[in-house]
């Protein structure tokens, strides 16, 4: 398995990750499917790596919040991606602009604290799991070779304008079809979306240099106390929220 001799990025922003942190919705677009949003706060976390995530809630909701990987980060601003269901995702791609949110934040190690830098690498993704692979294209393009974003319908076009995307129910392909039509040997791969997706590529490159996954995982508090978010590698358990999201394939031997 390829190592980074980079120390692993934790959660360090601007203010404390334990804390709520106010800021409101200010821009959106929505599709039958999907929001593209904005919140911004002068509190808000901004040294946000690609990869990471925020958690956010509505206002004193009882429902637990919803971990959202950043789409774009900037001075008292974030960028989400969105698939507009559940409670928290709903409220975000239907409420009044305006409306205040609690974000807190961020989590998750950094993509690059983990990917080598010899290589470029194929961005895949599924659905929302687009954000943090957009995040990565923006900020690290001498590492980004292309990018395989597949929806199963065309509405996601309407808020990913500039965006190529592979849509099933126009092409008939998944993202997995056209990555097999592009990726050239020795590329690595990182790829963020259904398990079903991230299974077909433990089966079809296990063995390749570079293959990296992000899990998407229900997370509970975000700092690796609940336990809610563990997973069995070929390390021993880890925690998505603080080992994770991303890992290299062969630390996954059950991904297949």
């Amino acid at each position: 398995m390829e190592q980074n001799t980079n120390e692993a990025q934790t959660a360090t922003p601007s203010g404390s990750p334990f804390s709520w942190v106010e800021g409101r919705l200010t821009r959106r677009e929505r599709s039958a499917r999907y929001a593209r949003l904005t919140i911004e706060g002068p509190a808000l976390p901004t040294n946000i790596g690609a990869g990471q995530f925020v958690l956010v809630r509505y206002g004193e909701d009882p429902c637990l919040p919803r971990a959202l990987s950043v789409l774009s980060a900037g001075p008292e601003r974030l960028d989400f991606f969105v698939k507009s269901e559940g409670r928290v995702r709903e409220k975000l791609s239907n409420c009044p602009i305006g409306t205040p949110f609690d974000v807190r934040g961020p989590y998750g190690v950094a993509y690059t604290s983990k990917v080598t830098p010899d290589r470029e690498y194929l961005l895949v993704a599924g659905g929302s799991g687009v954000a943090p692979m957009l995040c990565f294209a923006e900020q690290q393009p001498e590492l980004t070779a292309g990018g395989v974003y597949g929806f199963r319908t065309a509405d996601a076009c309407d808020v990913l304008p500039n965006v190529p995307l592979v849509i099933e129910e126009v092409t008939g392909q998944h993202a997995t079809d056209r990555l097999r039509a592009v990726w050239k040997k020795g590329q690595g791969i990182l790829a963020c979306g259904p398990e079903k997706m991230l299974r077909i590529l433990g089966r079809e490159f296990r063995g390749e240099p570079g293959i990296y996954v992000s899990l998407e995982a229900r997370v509970g508090c975000g700092i690796g106390t609940c336990l809610g978010c563990q997973i069995q590698t070929s390390a021993g358990p880890r925690r998505i929220c603080t080992d994770g999201p991303i890992f290299a394939l062969e630390e996954l031997p059950w991904l297949t």
